[in-house]
Formats: structure tokens, sequence, C-alpha cells
């Protein structure tokens, strides 16, 4: 079953800020970071079922970069 994805414009924003951070550090980092956030989202869409790390609010951590994308 394939779960639908909403981002909330607060999202992309930090998502936005990130690749900006990213890109100014290394030529095409932020490219990439964008391809490993596009990846899990992938795998968001096919299983939700991540740990739950405040309340109702789910996390999944990137593997190359600090970043956590927590969702509902």
């Amino acid at each position: 079953m394939i779960f639908n994805i909403v981002i909330e414009p607060r999202a992309l924003v930090d998502i936005q800020d990130a690749i900006d951070y990213y890109e100014s550090k290394q030529s095409g980092l932020g490219e990439y970071f964008y391809q490993v956030i596009d990846e899990h989202l992938d795998t968001l869409s096919k299983n939700p079922f991540f740990e739950i790390r405040y309340k109702d609010y789910r996390g999944l951590p990137t593997k190359k970069f600090p970043f956590i994308i927590f969702y509902l």
C-alpha cells in the first residue's frame, strides 16, 4: 500500500534552507541532500511506521545528514 505524503510549507522552507546551506559548503552537495530527502520520502510512502519520537509524531533520521523527517 502506498501512503500519500503532504509536505507542509514550513517543512519546504526548512528543506530549501538546508539545500542552500549544503550547496554553499560544496557545489552539488545541496542536490545530493535533496536526493537523500526524496529517497527517504519514498521510503515513508511505502512504510510510515517508524519510531514514535514525541506524542503522535514519528521521525525518520537521514543517515548521511544530521536531519530528521518528522511526520504524523
